[in-house]
């Protein structure tokens, strides 16, 4: 259990140890939702624009290679396959090329 002080402008300070158990102990500047549960009462969740498990798709490098991906889509440049075992032969040729 920790205590938070709340000045007039609504402005706290969380405890190290309750920044450490959210994974943000060591950020400069963290986002953090309070979320309001079914219960009345409310949960810190850390949080960022994007959520983290999205990080790697909004990468400058991955949206280059998305970019060139839908362009070879729209070109034809693409193989369709019957099935997993004709996808994994296609890839396989591509190994020994």
């Amino acid at each position: 259990m920790a205590f938070l002080t709340v000045d007039r402008r609504g402005r706290n300070t969380l405890p190290e140890q309750v920044r450490r158990d959210l994974g943000i102990a060591d950020q400069e500047t963290s986002f953090v939702l309070l979320e309001k549960t079914s219960r009345g009462t409310y949960e810190l969740v850390p949080a960022s624009l994007i959520p983290n498990d999205q990080l790697w798709f909004h990468n400058a490098e991955m949206q280059d290679r998305v970019a060139q991906a839908e362009s070879d889509f729209r070109e034809g440049r693409s193989t369709l396959a019957a099935g997993p075992e004709e996808a994994q032969a296609f890839l396989d040729g591509l190994k020994k090329e």
